[in-house]
């Protein structure tokens, strides 16, 4: 028997219950082997080290298929994904059979094990940031210099991974106080700029079709399915008939343009991210939308 869709999801893993429960049983065992290491039950800290890489990559899995769900960078994140996971399968090699590569072989694989991860974290971590619709000029600078700095540090050290002997050349010449204060420099950046987004998009969120749709609500009408009376109820929230008492939700699906901007609330003919015209049927006219307090 085929199972059941959870929602209408972009992306297979999001929306499947057997892979949901796949990735909740791989996170369960993870965790089992670090609680027997830890209890000295497992005495082979190599379980332990399996576990942890494990559920890191099911971590970064999902944050891959969260942001596919959401519409936007589904190839990418499909692609950070096998990458991602061959980097954890070369660290479980490394893991269980460094004693048989020798100091070189141990070397060469945790080169290639690292390159592959960077890859992974970096295209996650692009993502999540350049993922965010709207926030006006402001948001999209500091939007942009993130994911500038993210993408400048991460093939400085692919490339010194790569190549570790002209690395510390490079550093030897700039001075290795100088590069630790350039690292942390750009570090607070990227930190700072990576927390300020969201709160600059609920900021600048006061029009409608900036801001998502489940965090939105509009009046509709509808006649009780119980008793019949009519009933005016806000969408995306608990409501309930005014006769009968019973309750009721009325959910609102998501329209959105084909580049993945939410069209919830648009009143205009065109995308305002990509400029393409919006079809008639996609066009808000009910009554305006009010922000929820939930």
């Amino acid at each position: 028997m085929k199972q059941p869709i959870i929602r209408t999801g972009r992306d297979s893993i999001v929306s499947s219950r057997v892979a949901l429960r796949a990735f909740l049983t791989v996170v369960a065992v993870s965790a089992l082997l670090g609680l027997l290491v830890i209890m000295n039950v497992v005495t082979d800290t190599r379980f332990l080290a399996t576990s942890a890489i494990v559920a890191v990559g099911c971590m970064a899995t999902f944050v891959c298929a969260l942001v596919a769900d959401h519409g936007r960078f589904a190839r990418w994140m499909r692609s950070a994904t096998i990458v991602g996971w061959l980097g954890v399968f070369v660290w479980l090699f490394l893991v269980w059979f460094q004693a048989a590569l020798g100091s070189k072989g141990t070397e060469i694989t945790a080169r290639i094990a690292s390159a592959l991860s960077l890859y992974a974290v970096w295209s996650i971590f692009s993502a999540v940031t350049l993922a965010p619709r709207g926030g006006g000029t402001m948001t999209a600078i500091v939007r942009w210099s993130v994911f500038g700095l993210a993408t400048g540090w991460s093939a400085v050290t692919e490339f010194a991974i790569v190549e570790p002997d002209v690395a510390e050349m490079v550093v030897n010449a700039i001075g290795e106080q100088w590069c630790g204060r350039i690292v942390a420099a750009s570090a607070v950046v990227i930190g700072a700029g990576t927390l300020a987004q969201p709160v600059m998009i609920r900021i600048a969120g006061a029009t409608p079709h900036e801001s998502a749709i489940r965090g939105r609500r509009a009046k509709v009408a509808i006649g009780c399915p119980r008793c019949g009376a009519p009933c005016e109820l806000e969408t995306n929230t608990d409501g309930k008939c005014s006769a009968c008492h019973l309750s009721i939700r009325v959910e609102v699906d998501e329209p959105r343009c084909a580049c993945g901007y939410l069209l919830f609330g648009l009143e205009t003919a065109s995308c305002p991210e990509c400029g393409a015209a919006v079809p008639e049927n996609l066009h808000w006219k009910g009554a305006p939308v009010t922000a929820s307090q939930a």
